[in-house]
């Protein structure tokens, strides 16, 4: 299980930087393809905006389905006026990428049909 401590990566108490995001980003993909599970802590982040978690989190529905995420991503410590928030971006991040994700994973999934 890898740890990512938002603080350590945004060096200050907001999370407001889309080049943050994309570090946290870049580090998750990292342990998901050594089949990591990735615990993301929010400690002491006092302000979280939506740049910030479309390029940390939203971008990973571009790759991988919400039953992965939810199996393997744990979002801890976030403060409870910013999980509206994070559930909006994961809302439309998966309206906009997850029959996306679908159309590129289907015909691995699909059984060949002859008749």
């Amino acid at each position: 299980m890898q740890n990512i401590i938002v603080k350590d990566i945004t060096k200050s108490h907001r999370a407001i930087s889309t080049t943050d995001g994309q570090k946290i980003y870049e580090l998750i993909l990292a342990a998901f393809q050594k089949d990591d599970n990735v615990v993301l802590d929010f400690n002491k982040i006092e302000l979280t905006i939506t740049a910030f978690l479309n390029s940390s989190i939203g971008k990973l529905y571009a790759s991988y389905h919400s039953e992965f995420l939810s199996e393997k991503l744990d979002i801890k410590n976030i403060k409870q006026e910013e999980v509206a928030l994070l559930l909006l971006v994961i809302e439309k991040a998966k309206q906009r990428f997850e029959k996306s994700v679908l159309k590129t994973h289907l015909p691995t999934f699909l059984p060949i049909v002859t008749q």
